[in-house]
């Protein structure tokens, strides 16, 4: 696993997927409701603090790279554990959202526990076949995502109307900020996953904070595209009718005025996206789980289990649209900044 080499465009395509993979199924909805049209306003300042936010992240990574997360905590086994366990929770939410997106939207004859099977079986298969696999399944989906990207961004601009932008600044400040460090929270808590692989298995990984960044503002640009497109089609309050709206207006495509329901080709963006957070996220608890006990296969299965469960578990009375999923998650999020933070600072107190 160690020995494992990938390249920096590899790096690229995997931090697209985990900055944006909270933003089409869940985060969407929310800062539209908040924000309106000024959700803009409010990605923009998010996205500013997630710059921020991103020293935490490439502090350790780009001082140590011989090692990897666990193998610079190897002496704080609570934090090691901590950090699977917060992971292994927002896992279960990742799959769960996907899982009853799929359930709602097409296979709504399909138990949903198989969907939800079948969703963990192929994050763990894949996390488990190492990083070097992982990268070359976020290479061949980057491709299918832009080009899916392109197309809806062609279809969709002809058809926005101006005034559905307006009004504008209508927003109060709390509300602008609270959306903000949500968003900033979203965006950037995934990153930490990177902490899952060395620095040195980078190919010239000296180019590392440019590719790094460079997907960073190509995420920033990416989502407010679709913010532009969503509110532009559809407007703020047919987009506040639905749980989905990016989904929602992605249902205006139509090609050659035969082909409908292209919404359903469309939304592999997001679906992949999120199985690509979830590979790095199950890799990362692996390499956890692996380092601090000596049984980690069984450990990692008997994870695995878990999480289908609890999300089954969930699963059982529906999914419900509620503050408390925007909120929990990026509570459970924070700690994990929090304690990075807290890392960081003991390792310049030490040296």
């Amino acid at each position: 696993m160690n020995k494992e080499r990938i390249n920096n465009f590899g790096i690229y395509t995997i931090v697209l997927s985990l900055c944006n993979s909270a933003f089409y199924g869940a985060f969407s909805s929310y800062i539209l409701y908040k924000t309106k049209t000024d959700s803009f306003i409010s990605i923009i300042i998010g996205f500013v603090i997630s710059l921020i936010l991103s020293k935490i992240i490439l502090y350790l990574f780009n001082k140590y790279p011989n090692k990897k997360f666990v193998d610079r905590n190897n002496n704080s086994k609570l934090i090691n554990i901590i950090y699977v366990i917060l992971s292994m929770f927002l896992y279960s939410l990742l799959v769960l959202r996907l899982s009853t997106f799929l359930s709602n939207q097409y296979l709504i004859n399909t138990p949903n526990y198989l969907i939800l099977l079948f969703t963990v079986l192929i994050t763990y298969y894949t996390s488990s076949k190492g990083i070097e696999t992982i990268i070359r399944v976020s290479i061949i989906t980057f491709y299918i995502s832009i080009s899916i990207f392109l197309f809806d961004i062609l279809s969709l601009v002809p058809q926005i109307n101006i005034e559905n932008f307006y009004p504008i600044y209508i927003t109060n400040i709390k509300d602008i900020l609270t959306t903000s460090i949500l968003f900033s929270i979203y965006f950037i808590t995934p990153l930490l996953y990177l902490n899952g692989i060395k620095k040195s298995q980078i190919i010239n990984n000296s180019k590392f904070n440019k590719y790094y960044y460079l997907s960073l503002f190509s995420s920033l640009i990416i989502i407010l595209i679709n913010m532009f497109t969503t509110i532009g089609v559809s407007g703020i309050d047919v987009n506040n009718l639905f749980d989905y709206p990016v989904y929602t207006t992605l249902k205006r495509i139509h090609l050659f005025s035969f082909l409908d329901s292209m919404e359903n080709i469309s939304i592999m963006l997001w679906m992949l996206f999120i199985i690509n957070t979830c590979n790095m996220n199950l890799f990362f608890i692996r390499n956890i789980i692996y380092s601090i006990f000596k049984k980690g296969k069984i450990i990692s299965l008997l994870i695995i289990i878990i999480c289908f469960i609890s999300s089954l578990f969930s699963f059982k009375g529906g999914f419900i649209e509620s503050y408390n999923y925007i909120i929990i998650p990026a509570i459970a999020s924070l700690i994990l900044i929090i304690l990075q933070l807290l890392i960081n600072i003991k390792d310049r107190l030490i040296k």
